[in-house]
C-alpha cells in the first residue's frame, strides 16, 4: 500500500488533517498544544476519489463498490536540530524513511489559542526548517556510508571509487540547499543509492493549512519557483463542516462545497508513478493502484498471489472505449476487448478479467 508522510513543525494541524483524510476520530482525542503530541505515527487509509468507479458499478450493477486506497501516516512534529536529535528528531526522522511521499503541513493561520513553536506564523521559514533538517539527516547518512566505503576501497577499488562519485555529487548539492528530489539522477545512480533511504529524494507536495484572511502567496511563489505541488485547504472549517449532522446543516441553513481532493490524488499518482485499474462485474466492482511499469501478470498478484502463479491470459478494455461501446458486445463488436498475455503493461484505466489456472 502507498504510504504518504504528515511531516512539519508540531502544532500545525497534522493530526486534524490526518483525521480529515481518514475520518479517524480516536485521533483527535489526542491532539495537545504542546510538542510531540503525538509521539509514535498514526496509520489511517483514504478511499482515492476516482468518478470512473461509480460508473462502472452502476453499469455492472454491483453489488459491493471498493475504491483504491492510500495510508496516511501522522508523524510527530520535527523542531529546529532534530537531525541532531533534538525533540525525539532521530526517531521521528525514521519515521518519514518508512513513506513513499512527503506531504509538508504548513501552519498559514494566525490568531489561535495554539502556540507557534517558533513564536509567529511564517510558512516560508516554517517549510524551510524543516527541509533543512531533512538535508542534514541526508548528510549524515551519505557521511556514514562514504566512511565504510574508505574502510573498503582497498578490496574493491573500482566498485567504491564509482559510489564515492556519486555520494560526493548528492553532497554537493545537499551541502548548497538542493533537495536531491531536485536532481536529475540516472536509473543506475538511483539504483545505486536505494538503498540509503535517502529523505529529500522521496518526492513532495505542500500543503497550506489556512484560515480566512491568512497569507499563503509567499509559499505559494516559492513553491511554484520549485515545481513543487501546493494544495491550500482550510482543515478547522472542513472538519467543522463534516462533523456537522444533516440536520444541523438544513438547519444552520450552510451550503459548503467541501474541497475536492481529486487533483490531490493525481498528483499523488503522478509523483509516485502510478496507475489505476478495474476489476468489475455484479459481485464488486475494485479500482488497483499500482506502479505503471507492472505487467498483467504482476497486477493480477496485487489481487491475489494464486492468480499471479496460475496466470493464463488477461481480457481487457479501456475505460474510454467504454464510455464509447457501453456493454461488452459492442466492445467485441468493435475489437476493443483484446486478449493479453502476461507481459502485457496494464494502462491507466483498464478493465480487466483475469484468467488463470488453479494450481
Amino acid at each position: 500500500m502507498i504510504k504518504i508522510g504528515l511531516v512539519g513543525l508540531p502544532n500545525i494541524g497534522k493530526s486534524s488533517l490526518f483525521y480529515f483524510f481518514t475520518r479517524q476520530t480516536e485521533v483527535l482525542k489526542e491532539i495537545a498544544n504542546y510538542p510531540f503530541a503525538t509521539i509514535e505515527p498514526n496509520h489511517g487509509i483514504m478511499p482515492v476519489p476516482d468518478f470512473r468507479l461509480e460508473k462502472l458499478a452502476q453499469n455492472f450493477q454491483s453489488g459491493k463498490i471498493t475504491p483504491s486506497v492510500i495510508e496516511w501516516v501522522d508523524i510527530a512534529g520535527l523542531v529546529k536540530g532534530a537531525a541532531q536529535g533534538s525533540g525525539l528528531g532521530n526517531e521521528f526522522l525514521s519515521h518519514i524513511r518508512e513513506v513513499d511521499l512527503i506531504c509538508h503541513v504548513i501552519r498559514c493561520f494566525a490568531g489561535s489559542n495554539i502556540e507557534h513553536v517558533e513564536k509567529s506564523v511564517n510558512p516560508l521559514r516554517d517549510y524551510e526548517i524543516i527541509q533543512s533538517e531533512l538535508i542534514l539527516a541526508d548528510l549524515q547518512q551519505i557521511e556514514k556510508r562514504k566512511q565504510k566505503l574508505q574502510t573498503l576501497q582497498k578490496k574493491q577499488p573500482q566498485q567504491t571509487e564509482e559510489e564515492l562519485e556519486i555520494l560526493i555529487y548528492l553532497e554537493q548539492n545537499l551541502m548548497n540547499g538542493s533537495a536531491l528530489s531536485q536532481l536529475k539522477l540516472t536509473a543506475e545512480q538511483k539504483k545505486t543509492i536505494k538503498s540509503y533511504n535517502l529523505l529529500t529524494i522521496k518526492p513532495v507536495i505542500i500543503i497550506a493549512n489556512y484560515n480566512q484572511g491568512a497569507e499563503i502567496k509567499e509559499l505559494e511563489n516559492y513553491a511554484k519557483e520549485k515545481q513543487i505541488y501546493f494544495f491550500p485547504l482550510s482543515v478547522k472549517a472542513e472538519n467543522e463542516y463534516l462533523d456537522l449532522s444533516v440536520e444541523e446543516k438544513k438547519e444552520l441553513g450552510i451550503e459548503w462545497q467541501t474541497a475536492n481532493l481529486g487533483p490531490l490524488t493525481e498528483k499523488i499518482k503522478e509523483l509516485l508513478n502510478l496507475k489505476v485499474f478495474f476489476t468489475a462485474g455484479p459481485k464488486e466492482t475494485k479500482s488497483w493502484l499500482a506502479s505503471k511499469e507492472m505487467s498483467a501478470k504482476q497486477c493480477a498478484g496485487l489481487i491475489h498471489s494464486d492468480i499471479e502463479k496460475g496466470f493464463a491470459y488477461v481480457q481487457v478494455y479501456n475505460y474510454q472505449d467504454w464510455l464509447i461501446y457501453p456493454n461488452e458486445q459492442q466492445l467485441s463488436e468493435k475489437g476493443k476487448i483484446r486478449s493479453k498475455g502476461s507481459q502485457y503493461i496494464i494502462q491507466e484505466g483498464d478493465i480487466c478479467l483475469f484468467l488463470f489456472s488453479a494450481r
